[in-house]
């Protein structure tokens, strides 16, 4: 589990590389540059309204994953862990977290196939007007 503000600076780690690194191979630069942004504040806020779960290989945290309610917000694995089967952990390990809800996401090009992989469905492309009026 997540604990709180101690978490903030690996989670933000965790996520900008795996949106420089992994990400990189779907999205164009300019939108790699309008993604991987922290607003610390915001993110404290969200930490706070989340129940979150971080996934630890050999004593090292190595991704994590989000929900606020029945929404997952985020889910990030660091590069040199991406496609071993902790996103899919990680999405597991919350569903048990809400037995018989439906869970939700606004997954990114990147992570689709996960979320499809664990039984998630595609009902809507999602544009997002990030920084910078970058699409992506």
């Amino acid at each position: 589990m997540l604990t709180g503000d101690s978490d903030l600076p690996l989670l933000c780690q965790i996520f900008l590389r795996a949106v420089r690194e992994t990400a990189s191979r779907d999205y164009t630069p300019g939108q790699i540059a309008a993604w991987a942004q922290v607003d610390e504040t915001r993110w404290r806020q969200k930490l706070a309204d989340s129940i979150g779960l971080v996934a630890v290989v050999n004593s090292q945290p190595v991704g994590f994953i989000t929900a606020i309610g029945t929404h997952i917000d985020l889910l990030f694995v660091s590069p040199d862990r991406a496609r071993q089967g902790i996103g899919g952990a990680l999405i597991e390990a919350l569903c048990v977290q809400y037995p018989a809800q439906i869970l939700t996401v606004d997954a990114s090009i990147t992570a689709k196939p996960c979320f499809t992989a664990h039984g998630f469905k595609v009902v809507a492309e999602q544009r997002v007007a990030g920084a910078r009026g970058v699409v992506y």
